[in-house]
Parts: C-alpha cells; structure tokens; sequence
C-alpha cells in the first residue's frame, strides 16, 4: 500500500478502512473466544434469559457486558443519549414491554455515567448565563460535540435534535436550579433520578406487564475512569 501524502489522504482512508478492519479481524476474535470458552456463543435453540434491563448512556466508553461481567444473553440493553427514559417514547417503551413482558426481567437499572456529555449540555443550557471560563470547560470535557445552539444565555434552534431530546432534563435543571448545588455532579444524580421517576410512574403498566410479580428500579452510576459502578439513588420496588 502506498503512503499518504496528506493528512486528508490519510484521513479518508483511516474512514475508509474502520468497517473492513473490523472485518478482517472478527474471524480471529470469534475463533480464540470460542477456543477459550467454548459456551461463550449463545444457543439459537436457547431463549434468552437476561437478568437485568440497562438503560445507560450511548457513551462509547461504556460497556456494560463487561462492567457487568456478564455474557451474552444476561443483560437486555436500551442505550440513548445521556441515558433518557421518556415515559411518551415508543422506542424505550418497547424495549420496556419485551423486557418484562416477554423476557421476564424484574431488575431495572438507569445507569448514567461521570463526564456525561448530554448532561453537562443540559447542565449548561439550564443555567441563566455562561461564562467564558464554563465554555471552556464545556468544550474540554467534550460537550461541544452537542452543539447546535449557544448555552443559557442564547435562543435555541427549535430543529436541534440534542434540544429537544434533552429538554425534559433540562427543564428539570432550571427548576431546581434556585438553592441547588448547580454542579455537573448534581446534573447527573437529578437525570439518574429523573428517570427513575418515570419508570415508577409506569407502575400500572410495568405490574401489567410483569403479571403483578415485583420488578426493582435501580439507579446507578459509572466512571468509566475507575471502572467503578455505585449505587446513585435508593432502589425502588414496584409491587401490587
């Protein structure tokens, strides 16, 4: 192969290249995990018996087969942005139903996570004003890549995806703000709980679904700097 002669040479074929190296090195990835444990692939023949519903962060620093040490088929996973779980949301309401209903899962863990960057944008969005000093800290931790629309003291585009997939968190925030500790730190236990409080709202539901058996609602969090998952806020059980 020749070499590149520019960055943006190098750059396209960097791109180029993600999806077939990934490719050219499943085979071998597939034949050493199953020479080394040889029931790691799941039998088709097998249903899938998971034990606990995650609904963490799309973060790809988060990898919750292995901060769960778990193998496949043991933990049901619904993965969004910062985390969310909107009680109006076909999509995690489905993943709710088939997990319950169908799977017989009766653990459900929200798990967000330190560095969040959907929650440092909401964190920001919800204060009155930025400034310079918080900008900066925001574009280092990585929360520029949320950007679309200035922080609090700026309008927000009303075709901002991120906005509008937040908002819920955010109008949370701006509520509790007055008296609050206004840290990234209290952002991420608000959202953790946030979501909890929807799940609980679903009690009718989740019961329906669960055939009146108890499910618990867990809510978690991760650094992913430590590999250390906590507990955030006490767990709740939903019961008849």
């Amino acid at each position: 192969m020749s070499e590149c002669h520019t960055d943006s040479e190098c750059s396209s074929r960097d791109v180029r290249d993600v999806v077939p190296s990934i490719l050219r090195v499943n085979p071998q990835w597939a034949t050493v995990t199953k020479t080394k444990t040889p029931c790691y692939f799941p039998d088709p023949n097998v249903p899938q018996k998971p034990k606990l519903l995650w609904i963490g962060c799309s973060d790809s620093r988060i990898l919750e087969g292995d901060i769960t040490v778990a193998r496949p088929g043991e933990v049901f996973v619904h993965r969004n942005i910062a985390n969310q779980f909107p009680t109006q949301d076909t999509n995690a309401l489905a993943v709710l139903a088939y997990a319950i209903g169908a799977l017989g899962v009766r653990n459900v863990a929200v798990v967000g996570h330190k560095k969040c960057g959907g929650v440092i944008y909401a964190h920001d969005q919800a204060q009155p004003c930025l400034l310079p000093e918080r900008i900066r800290l925001t574009e280092k931790e990585g929360a520029e890549l949320f950007s679309g629309a200035p922080g609090g003291c700026g309008d927000v585009s009303s075709d901002n995806p991120i906005y509008s997939w937040l908002e819920p968190l955010i109008q949370r925030l701006k509520q509790l703000w007055p008296g609050s500790p206004g840290s990234v730190e209290w952002a991420t236990m608000e959202n953790v709980q946030l979501q909890v409080e929807n799940l609980l709202s679903l009690r009718q539901t989740i019961l329906k679904l669960s055939g009146n058996q108890p499910v618990l609602v867990h809510g978690l969090l991760y650094d992913f700097t430590t590999g250390i998952l906590e507990n955030l806020v006490p767990t709740s059980e939903i019961k008849p």
